[in-house]
């Protein structure tokens, strides 16, 4: 049995994709990209509507809690003051648009000074929403998550009776988004096994989406290879022609030794006020101080500039440690590693 299976992954493509990301990360790492230090994700709700089997959320490792409009306001103003121009709305796991003021925050955000708004959505709740308004309020991308466009393998992945409200709002957005000619991208991105051709092919897509694709509105190939969100996420949560990415060499964490990783150099706030370097990973420790990223909490502060002022060098510790052999344990088993060269 053993044998078979090393047999089969050998015949397979993963250990040419594993070298050749090595060898892209060890010698091709990203340039020093200006908006790195000036993002910051600010999560407004940490509750989800699906229980996706390739996302941490369905382990249930936090609690549910949406951010009031008067806490995100002071929060994106000190943001701003700090220097930060890009703002990431998207939730480590959770669904931004089930919060109900999730149109005014939006809005609160770019009253408050930032350039580029932008935010991943599974797009169910959307409808709930004045969509009109969304598309007006600043927002620059919405990045659609979604297994494809049918109903079996939406409650296989997604694991949730919602395909009818996803394509309402869907068919909604676009709609809207036509009328006002908005400019505002929209961007499909599909996790499944399935094709891009068989997303294409599928019913809703040729009866609806096709009708308003173009330059700003379209669908990304299809994801099949997820990461394993630092070894929470196993290859039997998955379903068939999706896999985990099994520790490639590049997440060997002496390999990650030679570059930082270039999400630990943007800010996270977390619903609770936990701010933390990174905030597209966690696991079991997050919302606790074990949690290797945690920097402190907004709460325990006058403001962020007071709590990024006086940890300022427990920040910097924890980015040099990356390299000097003080990583994180989190980012050491995380394979969603992005290194950077700065100049």
């Amino acid at each position: 049995m053993i044998e078979n299976k090393l047999l089969n992954y050998f015949k397979s493509e993963q250990p040419y994709r594993f070298l050749g990301k090595s060898i892209k990360n060890l010698f091709f790492p990203v340039k020093d990209e200006i908006n790195v230090t000036k993002t910051i994700s600010i999560e407004v709700s940490s509750i989800c509507d699906v229980k996706c089997i390739f996302c941490i959320y369905h382990l249930g490792y936090r609690g549910e809690k949406i951010m009031m409009p008067e806490e995100f306001r002071k929060l994106t103003k000190s943001a701003v003051n700090l220097g930060y121009d890009y703002l990431d709305l998207t939730p480590p796991s959770g669904e931004l648009f089930l919060n109900k003021n999730a149109v005014e925050i939006v809005k609160i955000a770019k009253d408050s000074g930032f350039k580029h708004i932008g935010a991943y959505t599974n797009g169910i709740s959307l409808h709930n929403h004045n969509l009109d308004e969304l598309l007006r309020s600043g927002i620059n991308v919405i990045i659609i998550s979604f297994p494809g466009f049918g109903k079996t393998f939406y409650q296989e992945i997604c694991r949730a009776d919602k395909f009818e409200e996803f394509t309402e709002s869907i068919a909604l957005l676009l709609e809207i988004h036509k009328k006002i000619n908005s400019q505002v991208i929209i961007i499909f991105e599909p996790r499944t096994y399935l094709s891009i051709k068989q997303i294409k092919e599928s019913d809703f897509y040729c009866k609806i989406v096709s009708k308003f694709i173009k330059d700003i509105v379209f669908v990304r190939e299809p994801l099949r290879v997820f990461d394993s969100w630092c070894g929470e996420i196993k290859g039997k949560n998955l379903v068939k022609g999706m896999r985990v990415d099994i520790n490639p060499i590049k997440s060997i964490h002496p390999f990650k030794n030679a570059y930082p990783c270039i999400r630990i150099f943007t800010m996270g706030v977390l619903v609770n006020g936990d701010v933390r370097l990174c905030n597209c990973r966690y696991d079991k420790t997050i919302g606790t101080e074990k949690d290797p990223l945690f920097i402190g909490n907004i709460y325990n502060y006058k403001d962020l500039e007071e709590l990024i002022k006086e940890n300022d060098e427990k920040i910097e510790r924890m980015r040099s440690g990356f390299c000097n052999g003080k990583m994180a344990v989190l980012c050491k088993k995380c394979p969603f590693y992005r290194p950077v060269k700065f100049s």
